[in-house]
């Protein structure tokens, strides 16, 4: 019987010490809080650079996000930023880097529709959309200029914004774009 309680207070504790507000534990509610979610990893650099951008964006925002593992996205990032002589220390250190990034990759609309889209930055994209799959609701799938992306908050309410796991057209084309 101790074995058994001892085994269960294991148990109890090991699932108290998970992080509840990680995404594979958790269901955001709306895209900011996806961003935040997104940002509690501790190898995060792209959530973490979005995030000072998305607090200051009034109303809905759509954001791009690499569907990818941190450590790639951080790779992808390095690769961008050594084509201007920066490293990703320098990035994480540069508030105004942070914020040119974010931009380019942060629409100020709920969500995307076909059409033509401007990122923070100014920047059109031509955006064609479609709903595909089985499920309720389908799964709005777009293709925002190079990228392709699956809107992961398809399922929220108007006004909650969205999030696009983007990827390339091949492995080795940026899941995001660049600045």
């Amino acid at each position: 019987m101790t074995r058994m309680w001892l085994g269960s207070l294991l148990l109890a504790a090991g699932l108290c010490a998970c992080d509840p507000q990680g995404l594979d534990l958790y269901s955001p509610v709306n895209a900011r809080d996806y961003a935040r979610s997104c940002a509690r990893s501790q190898v995060d650099d792209y959530c973490q650079a979005l995030l000072p951008t998305l607090a200051a964006t009034a109303g809905p925002v759509t954001f791009l996000m690499p569907n990818d593992g941190d450590t790639e996205i951080t790779a992808h990032l390095a690769r961008v930023l050594s084509t201007r002589g920066l490293t990703t220390e320098a990035f994480r250190r540069d508030p105004a880097l942070q914020a040119a990034f974010a931009r380019a990759n942060i629409f100020a609309t709920d969500r995307l529709t076909t059409g033509v889209h401007r990122t923070l930055d100014g920047v059109p994209h031509d955006v064609q959309c479609r709903l595909a799959g089985s499920g309720t609701p389908q799964d709005q799938i777009c293709q925002i200029g190079p990228l392709s992306g699956v809107n992961r908050l398809q399922h929220l309410p108007a006004g909650s914004g969205s999030v696009y796991a983007t990827t390339g057209a091949s492995r080795t084309d940026l899941p995001f774009f660049p600045f």
